[in-house]
C-alpha cells in the first residue's frame, strides 16, 4: 500500500519538479560544502560555519519575515511581493551598513544584501506554483555558486567562499523585477496582513537562532577545530532532511490554498526513519574513508542524524500551521527549540564536549516536535 502510494504521489509533475530541483541542487551544494570541508582542513572550517552562522541571523534579521509572507499570499493571489521587497531592501541596507561598522568586512555586507533577492525570489515563484522554473534556477545557482566559490576562495579564502555564495543569490534578482514591474507597488496589502508578517518574521527570527547559536557558541567555546568537526556533521544532516525539505516546499502552497496533503507527509516521516537507521550504520565508515582528518565527526553524525525523524514531523506540520496562518505555534515551538538548546550545550558541554553539544540538538528538535503534535491535536479538536 505505501508503494502504491509512493508511485501515485512521484507522478505529480509539481512535486518531481521540486524533487529533481532540490535533489540535484541540494546534492550539488551538500556534497560541495563536504567537498570544502576537506579542502580547508578542520580549523578554516569551523571559521567558516562561524561567520556564516553571523551573517545567516543578520540577513534574516534585515529581511522581516517576508519569506513565508510572499509564499502564503502570493498563492492565495494577493499582490504582496512588490511592497515587502522594497521594505526589506530597506532593511537590508541599514543591515548590511551595520555589519560593516561592526566588523569591517564589506563581503558580509554584500550577504546580507543579497540574501533578500534569494529571500523574495524563492518565495514568489513557490507561491506562484512555478515549480519547473524554481527546478532550473535553484539549479543554476548552486552551479553558479561552486564556479564562484572556486575561483574566489584561492585569491580570498574564507571570504571569497561567502562572496560566491553571496553572488550566485543573483539568479533569482529578475524573477523579482518582473513581478514588481506587472503588478506594481501595493503598500495597502501590508498593513491587514502585518499581523501574519510580524508572526513570520518571528518565525524567521527564532529559527535563524535555533540554526545558528550553537555555531556562535562553539567557536569560543571549543575551539573553531571542534566547530569544524561539528558542522560537518550539521552538512550530512541537511543531506538527510533533504526529501522533508522538499515535500514542505511541495506542501505550504497547497495548504496555503485548502488541499490536503497527509498521506504524503506520512510517507515522508517513514522514509526519514530509513535515513537515520542508513545514516547512523554507514556514517563510521563515510567519515573514516572520506574524511580521515574529522574522526571527532563519527559520533557527532551518528547522534545528529536521528534529528531527520522529529525535524520532518515539524516540518510537516509547520506547513499545516502556516497554511491555516496560525503562525503562532511555529513561534511557541521554535522558542522552546532554543529554551531547550541554548542551556543544554552549556550544561552538556563541561561534561560530554562535543557530544554533548549533539545531545542538546537532538533533544530540542524531539521536545519541539512533541510540542507541534500536540499542538495540532488541539488545533484539530478546535476545528471540529
Amino acid at each position: 500500500m505505501i508503494w502504491d502510494k509512493i508511485k501515485k504521489f512521484s507522478g505529480k509533475k509539481d512535486l518531481a519538479s521540486i524533487g529533481i530541483a532540490n535533489i540535484v541542487s541540494s546534492g550539488i551544494s551538500g556534497l560541495f560544502w563536504i567537498y570544502l570541508a576537506a579542502l580547508i582542513g578542520a580549523e578554516n572550517y569551523g571559521e567558516l560555519s562561524y561567520l556564516l552562522a553571523i551573517v545567516g541571523i543578520v540577513a534574516t534579521v534585515a529581511s522581516m519575515g517576508s519569506g513565508y509572507t510572499t509564499i502564503v499570499y502570493t498563492a492565495k493571489n494577493i499582490n504582496i511581493l512588490p511592497a515587502t521587497f522594497i521594505i526589506t531592501l530597506i532593511g537590508s541596507a541599514i543591515a548590511a551598513v551595520a555589519i560593516y561598522l561592526g566588523l569591517n568586512n564589506p563581503v558580509l555586507s554584500t550577504y546580507v544584501l543579497l540574501y533578500v533577492v534569494f529571500n523574495l525570489g524563492v518565495g514568489v515563484i513557490f507561491g506562484l506554483k512555478q515549480y519547473k522554473k524554481y527546478a532550473f534556477l535553484a539549479i543554476l545557482q548552486k552551479v553558479i555558486m561552486v564556479a564562484l566559490i572556486l575561483s574566489l576562495y584561492q585569491f580570498y579564502e574564507n571570504n571569497g567562499i561567502i562572496l560566491g555564495y553571496a553572488l550566485s543569490f543573483l539568479v533569482f534578482l529578475p524573477t523579482i523585477f518582473n513581478e514588481i514591474k506587472t503588478k506594481g507597488v501595493q503598500f495597502s496589502v501590508i498593513r491587514p496582513r502585518l499581523g501574519f508578517m510580524i508572526n513570520s518574521y518571528g518565525i524567521d527570527l527564532v529559527k535563524v537562532f535555533s540554526a545558528n547559536t550553537d555555531k556562535i557558541i562553539i567557536g569560543p567555546l571549543l575551539g573553531l577545530s571542534i566547530l569544524g568537526n561539528y558542522y560537518l556533521g550539521i552538512q550530512f544532516l541537511a543531506i538527510a532532511t533533504l526529501i522533508p525539505n522538499i515535500v514542505m516546499q511541495y506542501t505550504l502552497p497547497r495548504d496555503s490554498s485548502g488541499q490536503s496533503n497527509e498521506n504524503l507527509k506520512k510517507i515522508t516521516v517513514v522514509f526519514s526513519v530509513l535515513v537515520a537507521i542508513i545514516g547512523i550504520i554507514a556514517g563510521p565508515s563515510l567519515i573514516k574513508w572520506a574524511f580521515p582528518q574529522f574522526v571527532e565527526a563519527i559520533t557527532i553524525i551518528q547522534i545528529i542524524i536521528v534529528i531527520v525523524i522529529p525535524k520532518t514531523i515539524s516540518q510537516n506540520l509547520i506547513s499545516k500551521f502556516l497554511g491555516f496562518e496560525k503562525s503562532r505555534f511555529v513561534i511557541i515551538g521554535s522558542v522552546i527549540f532554543l529554551a531547550v538548546q541554548i542551556p543544554s550545550i552549556f550544561l552538556l558541554s563541561e561534561t560530554l564536549g562535543i557530544i554533548g553539544i549533539a545531545i542538546s540538538l537532538v533533544l530540542a528538535e524531539t521536545i519541539q516536535a512533541v510540542f507541534y503534535i500536540i499542538s495540532n491535536k488541539l488545533f484539530l479538536a478546535r476545528m471540529k
